[in-house]
């Protein structure tokens, strides 16, 4: 039905499509503002559990023999990540393969410590999307590509190296 009516709507498949790729163009200063309060709700909680994860990266009989509630801190985890990606995704709309290179890029640069990833993911991540918007608003002129197009670009070739190479090892 839904889909039925997008295509009846020309105007709304074209609307939906952009979101539907993720885009921050023409997004409002409310927008934002509106879903603050959990963005930071969220990052200081990320923060916070950020030494628990170091415990936890070493796996779970290992971090549940340093005393550590091991589905408590998961829990909490999803959580967070809930929190922080249906933010974003709220305003921007789905944007691909941030969540893919930022981690491994971040990981590249400071070593296994999440004290340190959880930071440099935040404004890698933000560098990244600048850096795609950017590039998104010059690609086609006068037109505009939508950002998780860029993203997308970005993504597959680095998502390519890291398959190959193995996750554990990149």
């Amino acid at each position: 039905f839904t889909q039925g009516m997008l295509v009846i709507n020309e105007k709304g498949l074209d609307e939906v499509m952009f979101w539907l790729t993720g885009s921050v163009a023409g997004r409002s200063m409310e927008m934002a503002t509106t879903v603050l309060p959990f963005m930071i709700f969220g990052w200081i909680g990320a923060l916070l559990m950020s030494r628990s994860m170091n415990v936890l990266a070493m796996g779970d009989d290992v971090a549940k023999g340093l005393g550590q509630r091991t589905v408590f801190v998961k829990g909490i985890m999803m959580l967070l990540v809930v929190l922080l990606a249906g933010s974003a995704v709220s305003v921007a709309g789905p944007i691909l393969f941030i969540g893919v290179v930022i981690p491994h890029i971040a990981r590249f640069l400071v070593g296994n410590d999440y004290r340190w990833i959880v930071p440099y993911c935040a404004l890698l991540g933000a560098l990244l999307l600048i850096s795609a918007d950017t590039a998104a608003r010059f690609f086609l002129q006068p037109s505009e590509v939508p950002v998780g197009v860029m993203t997308v670009i970005i993504g597959i070739p680095f998502f390519v190296y890291i398959a190959r190479k193995g996750f554990n090892k990149a």
